[in-house]
């Protein structure tokens, strides 16, 4: 260090490089000159560019420790003015800590000629360590004045990285106990999976039974997997963040439980390497949200059974009113008509039209009264009440009807007799308006808890993709849709016509 005390003034850095050749020691300590015009040669300035730009430190030293270069790295890293410290003592310009080591290491090179490496740990002033590897090497003389050169590759500070592992691993085995997900990382260049305790507990498994992505698709329901497996495959594809879902998953006792999924994809250099993701178990929530929906929809329909059994009294109502009161104001009418005494055959043509009139007015609203009142089919039953339709028709000689049943249909609540009925009268008198059919047949079974009702006819039939579906058949379809049922036309010109209506038997 004594050595190093006396500082003199040599040229700055800058004129280094031109005024100073470039000499190596030889291991037999004979100095020679790689150039022979100094200033000149391009090694000159290669040599200079290489330590200037370099991103690691380097220095140069003479003998007395007088800084005469270093890199911009160098300045950077002391945080140093580079006007500040050329030609002055280097233990003036960089933590004293830093030159005590470099000191025997800098005498060692001095004295030998010979290059050394070392790997020093120093301790700065502001507790971090700068650990580095350094190469040390003569360059020979210069204005009388031996002259080293130093470049040190600062290396990572192991104990330091040790430090941030082991507190990286006790905060996520802390996030591993705090949180109720199941959390999992599938390794994709080997297609290794690995997952914290949360995943075994949560579904019943093993400790390491998660293998890879095969195992944890077996596991995902069939009728939701292949949406699951295309959703991470497109995301992938879509070089996507993340993604996430909704899908069953099987758990070691073979149930399945509702799961939240949640993937976040690791790309590197724009190719997937790592996929990470979380499991919640949904099933409390899903089975919640099935409750609120079922009721839902059993509010639903005690409103609409309310609304249809509201429309049925309306009905009852105004056929009550019409048979009644209308009616009766009709049959009187008749009979005053028929109290006058004409004069003349003309007079008489209107006295009789005007009873004939009368009469068919009061025919037709007879008809429409009792179609507008449902039958009691509480007490009648759905049964008697289609076959009373059936036994009307073939009275007034419009058409065979044959009607075939069995007794299972009277099971039905009382809102499905009502549709069923409503059904059957809607299609007979659509048969009888617009079919001309000569016969017709009625079957009402129930198999597999369901209702079937089929009225088939041998009209005229029609192209049901062509013929407009008037007020009847689109009263016949609300009322199927209400109890969640289907309807099937076929027909064809010529071939008459087939409906089947076909409702659930229980009550959901």
């Amino acid at each position: 260090m004594r050595e190093w005390a006396a500082t003199k003034n040599l040229n700055h850095a800058s004129d280094l490089s031109t005024a100073m050749p470039l000499s190596v020691v030889k291991d037999d300590g004979i100095t020679s000159s790689s150039v022979t015009n100094p200033g000149t040669g391009w090694e000159d300035n290669l040599f200079y560019n290489f330590l200037q730009q370099t991103s690691q430190l380097a220095w140069i030293l003479d003998n007395e420790g007088t800084l005469l270069f270093a890199s911009k790295a160098f300045y950077k890293y002391f945080d140093i003015e580079e006007k500040e410290c050329i030609n002055r003592n280097v233990m003036d310009t960089i933590p004293i800590t830093v030159t005590h080591s470099l000191y025997e290491l800098h005498n060692r090179v001095l004295t030998t000629g010979r290059p050394v490496e070392s790997t020093q740990r120093i301790r700065l002033a502001d507790g971090n360590n700068l650990i580095c590897f350094m190469n040390l090497f003569s360059l020979g003389s210069f204005n009388g004045k031996k002259l080293v050169a130093g470049h040190a590759i600062r290396l990572p500070d192991t104990n330091e990285l040790e430090k941030k592992y082991h507190l990286a691993q006790e905060r996520l085995l802390t996030l591993n106990r705090a949180t109720s997900d199941a959390i999992w990382e599938w390794d994709m260049q080997n297609g290794q999976m690995v997952h914290n305790d949360t995943l075994p507990e949560l579904f019943g498994y093993k400790p390491n039974t998660a293998r890879g992505l095969s195992w944890w698709l077996r596991q995902i329901h069939p009728e939701d997997r292949n949406r699951i497996a295309d959703k991470v495959k497109q995301a992938i594809e879509a070089h996507e963040q993340s993604w996430d879902d909704e899908y069953r998953f099987k758990c070691a006792d073979n149930h399945y439980k509702h799961i939240q999924h949640k993937g976040f994809v690791v790309y590197e250099n724009g190719l997937p390497i790592k996929m990470i993701g979380s499991l919640n178990d949904v099933s409390n929530l899903k089975a919640l949200e099935d409750k609120l929906a079922k009721e839902k929809v059993k509010r639903q329909k005690e409103i609409s059974e309310i609304m249809v059994k509201a429309q049925e009294n309306e009905r009852t109502r105004i056929g009550h009113e019409l048979h009644d009161n209308v009616n009766q104001l009709l049959s009187a009418t008749k009979l005053f008509v028929d109290f006058l005494t004409p004069v003349g055959k003309e007079q008489r043509q209107v006295k009789q039209k005007s009873i004939d009139y009368i009469q068919l007015t009061i025919d037709e609203i007879r008809k429409l009264s009792k179609e507008l009142v449902a039958p009691s089919l509480k007490e009648h039953g759905l049964v008697q009440s289609i076959r009373g339709l059936a036994e009307d028709i073939e009275m007034v000689g419009a058409m065979s009807v044959r009607f075939e049943h069995d007794d299972e249909s009277e099971q039905l609540s009382n809102g499905k007799k009502v549709a069923l009925f409503r059904i059957a009268q809607e299609q007979l008198k659509n048969i009888l308006k617009h079919s001309h059919a000569k016969n017709t047949s009625i079957s009402l079974y129930t198999r597999d808890e369901q209702v079937k009702l089929v009225i088939t006819d041998d009209g005229n039939g029609f192209n049901p993709q062509q013929t407009y579906q008037g007020i009847g058949l689109g009263n016949i379809r609300e009322r199927v849709n209400f109890y969640n049922g289907s309807v099937d036309i076929t027909s064809a010109k010529g071939q008459g016509c087939k409906l089947t209506v076909i409702i659930p038997a229980e009550e959901e």
